[in-house]
């Protein structure tokens, strides 16, 4: 098991991971086109794209997830929006996002617990955290040395629609405000693409799905949970 815990990465992995890649970049200029913002602040969207890495990341393992990352980087890097910027931040969220997911899979491996809903959330709940935490430092930097409460980040928009919440938004609280509710997003923007897939990965074909004459990663997690829990994937 600990020899498989990173997935992979063989041709079939590497060809899934290019699709899944595709599939993200499809997804992710869907979620622009429709424009699903974070209402306290509207610059931050949520990105259902990232479907396609979580299911990369529970299909083929955590190493082939973070190719799919790195494809997905290029292809914003020449199709995406605010370059470099954009697909920069876009990659340090799907990199923190995959190591966080990997940590909470080892958690629930150790602990011995079985079911898929329990991987998925053991996964989600360490990525959000995870994800959350790191991102913290680049939108820092970016608030401070780059856009500026004053610049490219509208301090008086963002304090309007603070205030339609009761938020108080002031010089003094604006950066921390910011950074925890940005914070709060992208715990938010995981557990919604992490249920998105967990409602895919419940379906039993997928359960069944062979890759390259394999059954998918996270069976093979289970599979060594289920001797110590002895519980079905559910």
């Amino acid at each position: 098991m600990a020899g498989n815990f990173r997935g992979r990465l063989d041709t079939a992995a590497i060809a899934g991971s290019a699709v899944f890649s595709a599939l993200a970049l499809v997804l992710a200029g869907a979620s622009q086109a429709v424009g699903l913002n974070f209402p306290l602040i509207p610059y931050l969207q949520f990105d259902v794209g990232e479907v396609a890495i979580i299911l990369a990341f529970f299909i083929f393992g955590p190493v082939p997830a973070l190719v799919s990352s790195f494809v997905e980087f290029a292809g914003l890097m020449a199709f995406g929006q605010q370059i470099p910027i954009g697909p920069l931040l876009k990659l340090f969220a799907l990199v923190s996002t995959v190591a966080g997911l990997w940590l909470g899979a080892r958690l629930a491996s150790r602990a011995g617990w079985g079911g898929l809903g329990r991987l998925v959330g053991s996964s989600c709940s360490i990525g959000a955290l995870v994800r959350a935490a790191l991102m913290t430092v680049p939108n820092y930097y970016l608030l401070m040395f780059i856009y500026g409460l004053g610049g490219t980040v509208s301090y008086y928009d963002l304090a309007r629609t603070f205030s339609a919440v009761g938020v108080g938004l002031s010089a003094s609280n604006a950066l921390f405000l910011i950074l925890a509710f940005t914070a709060v997003f992208n715990a938010i923007q995981l557990v919604l693409v992490t249920g998105i897939s967990y409602m895919v990965l419940r379906v039993p074909v997928v359960n069944q799905l062979r890759v390259g004459g394999r059954l998918p990663w996270f069976t093979s997690v289970l599979g060594e949970n289920r001797k110590t829990a002895g519980e079905p994937l559910r």
